[in-house]
């Protein structure tokens, strides 16, 4: 789905908040609708994360005591972020079919009606939301446990490094052999590493969804040709794919003035994944939709050989103006 590079950025470390509550960093989540962009789901995917992890999320066939609309964006500090379109998105909703209703939206934002079922409340962190869904002494009980006591962090790591210790013993069972009478021969010459400059042809697809300034619906994806380095106009969120065969190496950033009071990992997207051909890997990062100076997209994919390092670089930059006019 388009936003599953973002969710999975969101939930695994060090970007990621639900691994640093949970002590787990992949989860499969199904929706019942698409999700194509904006970090409005992130503040209910949390809490829904948090609900299965006390036991308290509804499944299948339960009857559900309290039912929740949620709209939020959420930072590192479990602060709730602004999004847009609050009271639409309460206005769209039916009213629940189980339970109370409850719909928690940023505070700071325009101040929202109760309607149809739905008691409206502003919320400026996870935890007042969950002593709004919970009551104040399961939340307090929730966030006493969190984050993870240093032994949970500890056996986390171990079990990541796991794979590594074995590749390395791997690696010294080859080097004993070749000393012992085995030829291995080499794959590349030089140092096997090829870029191609800042805009690279051929292995990164680079896509942007331009945002409507008037209504900020995001509109339909844009390929950017490799000779464009500049894009006017506001934008929701930028795209990279590569479909070469073999293990890539993905990064994306968003860079410019803001970067120097905001939590940059936000703005930072990446992903290492194999494709056999005929597949595509894509990664995807949203836009600060508050920023009207001039920043960069940054995308780069490294091509790894057998043995982990990149045999490959290419690298595209794009300078976004998102007070400049629509460019597309």
């Amino acid at each position: 789905m388009p936003v599953s590079p973002a969710y999975d950025a969101f939930v695994r470390e060090p970007t990621g908040v639900v691994e640093r509550m949970s002590g787990h960093p992949v989860y499969r989540t199904d929706v019942a609708a698409p999700i194509e962009a904006g970090e409005s789901w992130q503040l209910g995917m949390f809490l829904a994360h948090a609900f299965q992890l006390s036991g308290l999320l509804a499944k299948p066939g339960d009857v559900a005591g309290k039912t929740i609309l949620v709209t939020g964006g959420l930072d590192r500090d479990l602060k709730v972020t602004p999004v847009t379109h609050v009271a639409e998105k309460l206005a769209r909703a039916a009213a629940p079919d189980q339970g109370e209703g409850v719909f928690l939206y940023p505070r700071g934002s325009e101040a929202v009606a109760d309607t149809d079922g739905w008691q409206s409340l502003p919320v400026a962190s996870v935890r007042d939301a969950l002593k709004i869904c919970l009551g104040r002494e399961a939340a307090e009980r929730f966030l006493l446990q969190q984050p993870l006591s240093e032994a949970s962090k500890r056996a986390s790591w171990r079990d990541r490094l796991t794979w590594p210790i074995w590749a390395a013993a791997f690696i010294s069972i080859l080097f004993i052999a070749a000393l012992t009478g085995f030829v291995l021969w080499p794959s590349s010459t030089g140092d096997g590493t090829q870029s191609s400059g800042e805009n690279a042809v051929g292995l990164i697809n680079l896509s942007i969804a331009p945002r409507d300034p008037v209504s900020g619906e995001c509109g339909d994806l844009v390929a950017i040709p490799p000779d464009r380095n500049v894009f006017k106009g506001p934008v929701c969120f930028g795209r990279m794919s590569v479909a070469e065969r073999g293990e890539h190496r993905m990064r994306m950033t968003i860079d410019g003035a803001f970067s120097s009071y905001v939590d940059q990992s936000r703005y930072r997207r990446e992903l290492q994944r194999t494709t056999g051909g005929g597949g595509r890997l894509v990664l995807q990062i949203d836009f600060p939709y508050w920023v009207r100076e001039p920043v960069w997209l940054i995308a780069e994919t490294e091509v790894l050989g057998m043995d982990g390092n990149p045999v490959r670089f290419e690298r595209r930059v794009l300078e976004v103006m998102p007070g400049g006019g629509a460019g597309y």
